[in-house]
């Protein structure tokens, strides 16, 4: 895992915004708090589920970077700092008299409780239900209703002050800025480069890598797969290896005698996601499936199924749904794409130095240990 930028911060900052989690802002003695933000205090218990969700997270996409204390110290540090910027923003968004309305708290409430509509394993829940199990959550995380919308309440103020002092004044690039920018993804590309393009500072460097990536991959050759995943962790034993392998063996015979394999997936799969879609995982790139995986979907045609394969998740049954040879990459296809990508940019480093203005004319202290 790399080391977080200051934008990185402000982007994970926003993609938390709406977390739902929190407690009671009181707090009377130092060993409550983690920082104090121009007196306004951070809660040790407040922090400590945040970073929980984040240390959560990361230890289930990237294990490995996990196994490294350091990081796990970097992400602590982050979360702390991603509070603080939201502490600033809610004290700033009550210095220009913004106003949260109580429509706007049960908007957010509503969305949050959305989430709910499904079990475990996709199965769509009554509202009573998910009301429960919306309730369950709040209860496990230590809160009650009115201080879950205390906390929602300070989430939307932090967004309205983003949205009016940074957001409305971020303006779409012209086109001739995204042209230059879509050639030197393209230069770039042709380079076959692996090092920072020149000229350009860490970030922009590596916003341009992102993006010509991006563009590299949607012009690459590619094939739409359907998938039937039976899981098998890796402490399997020889006797649950033989059993997911019959399972997987069985399903084939039931797709090969003309049960719709959409049917299937939704219906045995052991992949939620792409179950609740017909087995749909979306587009496989040459270099980035699983080797066994790619091996195989690379050589089928447009609506054969394979028998099982086995990669690290589990057996897999796949069917190719679509095949697209490689292409030269097109600005008028990127444009409007790499429009947003610059605008998103630009939002970033307005943000970014936006905080910077608040955070340099306040009081923060830290006690982190």
């Amino acid at each position: 895992m790399s080391n977080s930028s200051r934008v990185e911060h402000i982007a994970a900052f926003l993609v938390l915004l709406l977390a739902a989690c929190g407690t009671s802002r009181a707090a009377t003695t130092m060993e409550d708090t983690v920082a104090v933000v121009n007196g306004s205090p951070i809660l040790l218990s407040e922090y400590q589920k945040e970073a929980s969700t984040a240390l959560d997270y990361w230890s289930r996409t990237n294990p490995a970077a996990m196994a490294d204390p350091a990081n796990a110290r970097k992400i602590r540090e982050s979360t702390l700092e991603e509070l603080i910027t939201r502490d600033l923003l809610v004290q700033e968004g009550a210095k220009l008299k913004l106003k949260v309305r109580e429509r706007e708290i049960e908007n957010a409430v509503d969305e949050i409780k959305a989430r709910f509509k499904k079990d475990e394993a996709g199965q769509v829940l009554g509202d009573a239900e998910a009301d429960a199990a919306f309730r369950t959550q709040l209860k496990a995380e230590g809160i009650d209703l009115g201080q879950f919308r205390e906390r929602l309440s300070r989430q939307i103020l932090a967004r309205k002050v983003i949205d009016e002092q940074v957001k409305s004044k971020t303006v779409p690039p012209p086109e001739n800025e995204v042209k230059e920018y879509f050639d030197k993804i393209t230069a770039y590309i042709a380079s076959k480069s692996t090092e920072a393009p020149k000229g350009l500072d860490e970030d922009a460097a590596q916003a341009l890598r992102e993006a010509a990536n991006q563009v590299k991959a949607m012009s690459a050759e590619r094939v739409r797969v359907l998938r039937i995943l039976i899981r098998l962790s890796q402490a399997a034993t020889e006797n649950e290896r033989k059993r997911a392998l019959k399972t997987a063996v069985e399903l084939k015979k039931r797709i090969d005698g003309g049960t719709d394999f959409a049917k299937v997936a939704k219906e045995e799969s052991e992949d939620p996601e792409s179950a609740a879609r017909g087995g749909d995982i979306g587009y496989v790139l040459r270099a980035v499936a699983p080797p066994e995986l790619e091996k195989v979907v690379f050589s089928m045609g447009v609506g054969e199924t394979s028998g099982p394969i086995l990669t690290e998740v589990g057996y897999n049954i796949v069917r190719v749904s679509e095949k697209r040879a490689a292409e030269t990459p097109d600005f008028d296809r990127f444009k409007e794409d790499l429009g947003g990508f610059l605008a998103n940019m630009s939002f970033q480093k307005r943000l970014e130095s936006y905080v910077k203005g608040l955070r340099e004319k306040s009081v923060i202290e830290r006690h982190l240990p």
